[in-house]
């Protein structure tokens, strides 16, 4: 039986609950998909400390701590990296667990269900969040023993478009990304290649958001196949590089924001890339206004996923009167 995968909108719900009731929780999901970030990012959201250990570096002495004599008995100290302020509040993310070697595995079960190990207690306000990579993602990864994965929740993050590109508009991913991956979606996370393969690149949110600080440093493009058939994997390299091309034949992007024309692509991949490089390019609500008489000449899909996206980037068109003319015509459409 495969286990429903969620989107990073609904893991940071999730994860809110979990935090609240005090319920460990383990997140499966591939490399590069953002398990680290989400868990950082929601550690920043819920004013809470964070402690990143990463398990599979570990030997299992290193958490029960090196053992010292006091008053004639062996103690045990605890390392620096578990919290001990018994006023504080945060999170002890365990990542890379089902990594970590056996003996390690087995040194967290008391600390994920009594919150102790040997002689250390974690303080109250502490909540445990473990992560890993999924079996079949061809890491160094073990099953987890039934009695410590019976101690947590299983959630099962999966890399969805609209959840990236939210994400991607709001911390400025570059608009080529964007558009590509409106346009081909299924290239956000791709099959991990197998170990016989010589390019071991693959695509992930991490991957492409790599690729965005890349394309950023460089104004020639040409020159940097190599590096993005190495940050991507070849096939979508070749997609993406074909895909940059289509720009060069997109009308003027100034001329639309400026009113100007009202010039339309007939490509699908064409009106993707516009529609990235006009929400790039927006400035302010004259241009809204422009783009929002633009749209009405796209194809509905487009003229949506145009007008949804600047939303997101200007929260203040809603305040035009224009747009409450475009809302009842494509309301309906608007999720």
């Amino acid at each position: 039986m495969i286990t429903p995968s969620i989107g990073t909108t609904e893991l940071y719900k999730q994860l809110s609950v979990l935090l609240k009731t005090d319920t460990p929780v383990f997140l499966h999901g591939s490399p590069g998909i953002g398990k680290s970030y989400i868990v950082n990012d929601i550690a920043q959201q819920e004013g809470l400390e964070i402690m990143d250990v990463r398990l599979s570096q570990l030997d299992a002495v290193d958490l029960r701590g090196i053992p010292t004599i006091k008053e004639n008995q062996t103690v045990w100290m605890p390392p620096v990296f578990l919290p001990t302020d018994a006023q504080s509040e945060g999170i002890l993310f365990l990542d890379e667990l089902n990594s970590a070697p056996l003996s390690v595995q087995a040194a967290i079960y008391q600390l994920i269900l009594d919150r102790k190990i040997g002689e250390y207690s974690l303080p109250k306000g502490w909540r445990i969040i473990c992560a890993g990579n999924k079996i079949n993602d061809k890491g160094i990864v073990f099953k987890l023993p039934s009695p410590l994965s019976n101690r947590m929740v299983h959630l099962v993050l999966e890399a969805k478009f609209d959840d990236f590109k939210l994400w991607a508009m709001k911390h400025g991913v570059h608009h080529f990304i964007i558009g590509f991956l409106a346009f081909r979606p299924d290239l956000l996370s791709s099959e991990i290649p197998s170990y016989t393969e010589t390019n071991p690149a693959f695509c992930s949110p991490r991957a492409w958001n790599m690729l965005s600080h890349i394309l950023k440093n460089v104004t020639d493009m040409h020159s940097i196949h190599p590096i993005i058939y190495g940050t991507i994997g070849y096939a979508a390299g070749v997609e993406f590089i074909a895909f940059i091309n289509v720009y060069k034949t997109l009308p003027d992007v100034d001329a639309i924001l400026a009113g100007e024309t009202l010039v339309i692509p007939s490509e699908p991949s064409a009106l993707y890339a516009l529609c990235a490089a006009l929400i790039e390019r927006y400035n302010d609500l004259t241009q809204a206004e422009h783009l929002l008489a633009y749209s009405k000449h796209l194809p509905t899909e487009f003229a949506v996923m145009l007008i949804k996206d600047l939303i997101i980037k200007d929260e203040a068109i809603a305040t035009l009167e224009s747009f409450d003319m475009w809302m009842e015509r494509h309301g309906d459409y608007i999720i």
